[in-house]
């Protein structure tokens, strides 16, 4: 059976892929983390306009959302998520040309870890609001055609049968 709950190892690919960004970055390997970033970003970018085009309207249409589970909630983290990422692109630039790349790094850790706490509050609405609730007001059929018009998709589950 396919829920929805299912994009929570995107979640955890993407928790990955950040890692590896802030291991190079703590390596000073600043190329390695520029393309690793780069990565996290598209693939993050992806995820959310997925969401946003796909299940926010239905969510918004047919689910009751919880205190603190409205979708002008996940949409505004949606921006913030963006806007972060538009920093750490720039930061990223900027350590090419500091005198002090140690400090650059560090400054640059210092606002990835506000991200990261972001991201697992949102990440824990999701899966506990979101795709629960999404799970309840959409048919099997309907998640399945959701999951073959994902951008970014989760990866096969061994578990789950073909239909």
């Amino acid at each position: 059976m396919n829920t929805l709950s299912a994009l929570l190892t995107l979640h955890r690919r993407l928790d990955d892929l950040f890692l590896e960004h802030q291991r190079a970055l703590l390596r000073l390997n600043l190329e390695r983390a520029s393309e690793l970033l780069a990565e996290y970003e598209h693939d993050l970018l992806a995820h959310i306009r997925d969401e946003e085009a796909l299940l926010m309207p239905l969510y918004q249409e047919r689910a009751t959302a919880p205190i603190g589970g409205a979708a002008e909630i996940f949409l505004g983290e949606h921006e913030k998520l963006r806007q972060f990422l538009v920093l750490f692109g720039k930061e990223m630039e900027q350590l090419k040309t500091v005198d002090d790349v140690e400090r650059g790094v560090l400054f640059l850790l210092d606002s990835q870890h506000l991200f990261k706490r972001l991201l697992v509050h949102h990440d824990t609405r999701e899966k506990k609001m979101l795709y629960p609730l999404l799970d309840e007001v959409t048919t099997e059929a309907e998640r399945a055609a959701l999951f073959q018009q994902f951008e970014l998709r989760p990866p096969k589950s061994k578990t789950a049968g073909a239909s």
